[in-house]
């Protein structure tokens, strides 16, 4: 037992030797400070969007190294940052860092490397990597490209080339819209998605792809926007236009702007956003003739020689002057829909003025081609127009007079009021099996102006014949 005891006893002893020696063993090396043989980039020049190629070899002969810190900078922004473990006596790495084109980004800027290496005894050796400069892409021509249905698309024009700020004018946009802005569009006026096209990137503007998301600007101050400003530089945006209150004058050749983008066809018309207020009598300027026969009698009642009182609600809407008839559309606008509004499209109808003309095609180009619907009531609508049918060049029974009553303005499947279960009233028809169009018999004379009254609740459709 003795013997036991003074083996166990000296195995303890050389076991606690050991372990306090383990713990007490720590590596000192010679104070030695690492050095950067070798920093080299590729490019030295780069367009944002490309990728720098960055080597660099380092060595602590006396105290072996431990990490490699690299950060990509520019215009005092670190845009790439990265740290590298490195082993032994000596290290070398070869890493491609993007430098990406966002906001504030200047042309022909130094792209600066700072590196920091350092050994396993905490010293350090900094080197700055100045060797690379960062152009912007060139940009020969920026659009502004509304979502589908919000808007025409618009070229801006390089206002400070100093700031890199662009600018368009003359819209006809509403209060909000969403968009994005293209370096390049098609033939069909959208973007052409080879060029670059910025869209929403997190809070703010950035580089987007196909999938990206649309930018949106809103001003619920202003009548409609009509000035855009884009700063390519801080990818910033700004809206502005008519500050909005009901008009109480509106000057033809002042406030409504020639060719208005929001017409397919706006050859011989001028237009714009206008916010009239309902009962609000406006004073017309422009306009020649006797007013009566100049403006849309559904949404005014003439007060004057030269004044009429509004009568839709109070709003936001489109005036569309047609030069060569000397005639006011008023139409809500084009977003409107059912219920706040109903549109009629169709043949053989034009507008209620003389000289009369029939002017309609089954298109939504102009105000030539249709016709909004004010609402006078929970779901009663009103519509004048100059109505002339003539007989059918072919078999059909009915004759070239044929309208329908839509809930947009423009084509939108699904969404219409038929009238073949309505009671219409004579000579007009709401027959079955002709999509629910409002017809007349081909051998009907029928000319004249009249005021159509649309119920939707008793599905009745009435008229006044007016001359």
């Amino acid at each position: 037992m003795n013997i036991i005891h003074k083996y166990l006893a000296i195995t303890s002893i050389l076991i606690g030797v050991f372990s306090c020696t383990n713990e007490d063993i720590v590596v000192r090396y010679a104070a030695s400070t690492p050095k950067i043989d070798t920093a080299l980039v590729n490019e030295t020049t780069i367009t944002y969007g490309d990728s720098i190629h960055l080597k660099v070899a380092v060595s602590d002969m006396v105290a072996p190294l431990s990490t490699l810190k690299i950060r990509v900078v520019v215009n005092n922004e670190i845009v790439a940052s990265e740290t590298v473990r490195t082993k032994g006596n000596k290290s070398s790495i070869n890493k491609a860092f993007w430098v990406p084109f966002v906001a504030n980004r200047p042309h022909n800027a130094a792209v600066k490397i700072y590196l920091t290496s350092t050994n396993v005894s905490g010293i350090e050796k900094d080197s700055i990597l100045n060797a690379t400069t960062a152009k912007r892409p060139v940009i020969n021509e920026l659009y502004l490209v509304p979502d589908f249905g919000q808007g025409a698309t618009s070229k801006l024009t390089l206002v400070n080339a100093d700031s890199l700020i662009y600018k368009a004018t003359g819209l006809l946009l509403s209060t909000s819209f969403s968009y994005k802005i293209a370096t390049k569009i098609n033939g069909f006026k959208r973007i052409d998605w080879t060029g670059l096209v910025f869209g929403k990137v997190g809070d703010g503007i950035g580089l987007v792809n196909q999938t990206g998301e649309s930018i949106t600007s809103t001003d619920g101050s202003l009548v409609g926007i009509s000035i855009f400003t884009f700063d390519a530089l801080q990818f910033k945006t700004k809206v502005g236009g008519k500050l909005l209150e009901p008009v109480k004058t509106l000057d033809i050749n002042t406030d409504l702007l020639a060719s208005p983008t929001t017409l397919n066809n706006s050859t011989n018309f001028r237009g714009g956003n206008v916010y009239f207020g309902e009962n609000v009598e406006v004073t017309f300027t422009g306009i020649s003739g006797n007013l009566a026969n100049q403006i849309s009698p559904d949404y005014f009642q003439v007060t004057g020689v030269n004044t009429a009182k509004f009568l839709g609600k109070t709003g936001l809407y489109k005036a569309y002057y047609l030069t060569t008839a000397n005639f006011l559309y008023i139409e809500p606008l084009p977003e409107t829909l059912y219920p706040d509004v109903l549109w009629v499209c169709g043949s053989n109808y034009g507008r209620p003025s003389l000289p009369y003309a029939t002017t309609s095609s089954w298109n939504w180009n102009s105000p030539l081609d249709y016709y909004p619907c004010r609402l006078t009531a929970p779901g009663v609508y009103q519509v004048t127009m100059y109505c002339k049918n003539e007989p059918s060049t072919d078999t059909n029974i009915y004759g070239k007079l044929d309208f329908k009553f839509f809930h947009k303005r423009g084509w939108w499947d699904g969404h219409e009021t038929w009238v073949d279960d309505y009671t219409v009233q004579a000579p007009f028809l709401g027959p079955k099996g002709v999509g629910g169009n409002v017809k007349v018999m081909s051998a009907t004379v029928l000319e004249g102006v009249y005021k159509f009254t649309l119920d939707t609740n008793a599905k009745t459709l009435k008229y006044e014949k007016l001359n």
